[in-house]
């Protein structure tokens, strides 16, 4: 009985405890690791290009380009130095972008502003200063020293073009229209000796009615010149002011020939109201004469690029100048002209005003990454990007060329064969749409300090 009891009691003991568990196998979970990123803005960094330069003897050097206006530039590009480039100045051995210093501010400036200093009317060569622009135009002879003055301003507003381009340098050069008919065939002569004259003609050329001794042209003299800028096949020209017969003598004979003009005023350092004399003379012509004769009418040439006015100022004039113009009766695009640099850097001029179409001045001499052939590669890469900031408003090459003569920068070496080169590039990459600088040599410029702004003419590499 005991023993029947004690199993009983024992049963029940072992039966009320807990089974202990059994582990088999112990697990930890790894760590787990969320990264989430987020996008709260994006930037755009100019990256400087990487070019391989092929030089005259077959040997080659690959650079990267932290000087000129590098963001125009390919991410990578490559200029050839061709053997008649290489020899046409024995004396100046070409330079690559990487081997060349940086050309300052002021010397871009300066060689741009030699082009302006030119006579007055072209900005680059034309448009005097505001001075000598204002002088009546019966004024048989426009004065010397303001003409060179002003058309020195002119030039240096290129130059500032390079200024304004700072860090992405690339100056516009300026050089103008020849002078005189007796200096026009001296120019024309020097300037293009040894091209074949087998060029299409572009859609405009730049004229000045200044003799090389920066006296204005005779009547005479300036419709034999405009008479053979019409037998090239060129049906338009840019004019940078309104001085020596441009509101007389140079209109009637377009007139007669049915040349279009893009009319010009001078802005000098006086400030924006330094051209209202220009602005009234040619708004009494319109309304004596008729509009249909300009196909645009551009007030100032590089007046901000050479530091005459602000940006604010020129676009509060700007404005001001379309709407006087369109109460006088005329109903053409109203603009100013500036380096592709300005616009770069002050989009405001041309996204918050009224100009009707957008006018650069590109030159790629100032470039010395950039080999003639290459020119007219870098004026539209210039167009298109000038373009892409001023949303939807059409841009027009208002003034670009290439040099016979003068100093080797980089790549480019100044020659009558690559000046022949430069323009036949410009003409291809433009379709001719673009206003080439200029009609003869400007010996009544200043030969600035590349010694190239005398030699921009222009009119025998035309069939």
């Amino acid at each position: 009985m005991f023993a029947i009891l004690f199993t009983f009691f024992l049963f029940n003991l072992i039966s009320a405890a807990p089974i202990p568990a059994i582990i088999t196998r112990y697990h930890t979970a790894a760590p787990v690791t969320q990264v989430v990123t987020q996008t709260t803005g994006t930037t755009t960094v100019w990256l400087p290009p990487v070019g391989i330069y092929v030089l005259a003897d077959g040997s080659s050097s690959t650079s990267t380009v932290w000087s000129g206006q590098w963001n125009t530039y390919p991410a990578t590009f490559t200029s050839v130095l061709t053997p008649d480039n290489a020899n046409t100045q024995p004396d100046a051995q070409p330079t690559t972008a990487a081997d060349t210093t940086p050309t300052p501010a002021t010397t871009t400036a300066a060689a741009e502003t030699t082009a302006n200093t030119q006579p007055t009317n072209e900005q680059n060569g034309e448009t005097t200063p505001a001075a000598t622009t204002a002088q009546p135009e019966t004024t048989s002879t426009a004065a010397p020293e303001q003409q060179t003055n002003q058309q020195t301003t002119e030039q240096d507003q290129p130059t500032t073009e390079q200024n304004q381009q700072t860090q992405q340098t690339s100056s516009t050069t300026s050089s103008n229209d020849t002078p005189s008919s007796s200096s026009s065939s001296t120019s024309e002569t020097s300037s293009s000796s040894e091209s074949s004259g087998s060029l299409s003609p572009p859609s405009t050329i730049v004229y000045s009615p200044y003799a090389d001794d920066r006296s204005c042209k005779s009547s005479d003299e300036i419709n034999s010149d405009l008479q053979l800028i019409y037998n090239k096949g060129i049906k338009q020209i840019r004019s940078y002011g309104t001085d020596c017969g441009s509101l007389s003598t140079v209109l009637s004979k377009c007139n007669q020939l049915g040349i279009k003009v893009n009319q010009g005023v001078w802005v000098s350092q006086d400030g924006v109201d330094s051209a209202d004399d220009q602005i009234d003379q040619v708004i009494e012509y319109g309304q004596q004469n008729g509009w249909d004769i300009f196909n645009l009418f551009t007030f100032g040439n590089e007046a901000i690029n050479s530091k005459y006015v602000d940006v604010d100022s020129l676009m509060t004039k700007l404005d001001s100048v379309r709407t006087k113009m369109r109460n006088a009766g005329y109903n053409g695009p109203v603009t100013t002209a500036e380096p592709p640099a300005t616009y770069i850097n002050y989009p405001q001029l041309c996204t918050d005003t009224s100009m009707d179409i957008v006018a650069i001045n590109p030159h790629s001499y100032f470039n010395e990454g950039i080999s003639p052939d290459k020119a007219g590669d870098y004026v539209t890469t210039q167009q298109s990007q000038v373009a892409k900031l001023c949303k939807g408003k059409s841009v027009w090459i208002t003034e670009t060329g290439y040099p016979s003569q003068g100093a080797t920068l980089g790549l480019n070496v100044p020659s009558p064969k690559n000046q022949e080169i430069a323009i036949k590039s410009i003409l291809d990459s433009t379709g001719g749409d673009v206003t080439i600088l200029t009609t003869y040599n400007d010996f009544w410029k200043d030969p600035g300090p590349y010694g190239i702004e005398q030699y921009f003419g222009t009119i025998n590499l035309f069939s």
